[in-house]
């Protein structure tokens, strides 16, 4: 009878994996450093995984299967927010509006919870940066950012129907400018030993980037009727003119 495979095991040797990937690439890294790693022995790792690339296949599909989370929940969070609050007008941007409050701050918080899942998952993004050339996953991490790209330019064509952002700039432009800023973010990240003040570097991208996208408002119409000229400068207007 085959023995089952422990658990505890599985995690171990995940974590091991995760951090010889990111020190010596997928290619460099050896199934004996990962199990020495963790005291289990080749058979153990047999046990769970095909192969190493079997076990980073996982880690990426992870990846995927929670940033496909967030952004579900992200979306459904937005459609029941325009469901309940309808269309924003420009007086909501001039005023400061507390829907706009509310909609920002949900905002704020699936950015931030994106952001954290990119911390946990940084060595898994940094092997995909810089550690899979010549395998199999080299090219995945692009692969995954143009569909987020697409996922982006989705979002805004929804939020320019409820007019939270202008919509004279195209939303493939307005999806390059975010991914390049969380791409950057990101490479920025994976060599990062401390984590970040995610909350102050969520306030000042969306402040730069909310403020860039907000609808134009409406100038305020003032109730003051306009004044008149006096009768003496509109006499000597008229004597001008015929001179």
């Amino acid at each position: 009878m085959a023995r089952p495979a422990d658990p505890n095991a599985r995690s171990a040797l995940v974590a091991a994996a995760r951090a010889q990937f990111r020190e010596h690439g997928i290619q460099r890294a050896r199934i004996e450093d990962i199990t020495a790693a963790c005291g289990l022995s080749k058979g153990a790792f047999y046990l769970h995984f095909e192969s190493k690339e079997a076990l980073f296949t996982e880690l990426v599909l992870q990846f995927e299967r929670q940033l496909d989370a967030l952004f579900a929940r992200r979306t459904a969070a937005e459609n029941a927010f325009f469901s309940r609050s309808g269309p924003f007008r420009s007086r909501d941007f001039a005023d400061r509006s507390a829907r706009l409050a509310e909609l920002e701050a949900f905002q704020n918080e699936h950015d931030l919870e994106t952001l954290e899942l990119m911390w946990e998952l940084r060595d898994v993004i940094h092997v995909l940066i810089n550690g899979c050339q010549g395998t199999a996953f080299d090219g995945v991490i692009w692969h995954a950012i143009d569909r987020e790209k697409q996922r982006v330019a989705e979002a805004a064509d929804r939020l320019k129907k409820f007019g939270v952002i202008r919509d004279d700039v195209p939303s493939d432009v307005v999806a390059m400018m975010l991914m390049g800023a969380w791409v950057l973010t990101m490479r920025q990240m994976v060599s990062q030993r401390e984590k970040p003040d995610f909350a102050t570097m969520v306030t000042h991208l969306n402040k730069l980037i909310g403020e860039g996208l907000s609808p134009v408002a409406e100038p305020r119409r003032s109730s003051k009727p306009a004044a008149r000229k006096s009768a003496p400068v509109a006499r000597r207007v008229r004597r001008a003119a015929v001179l």
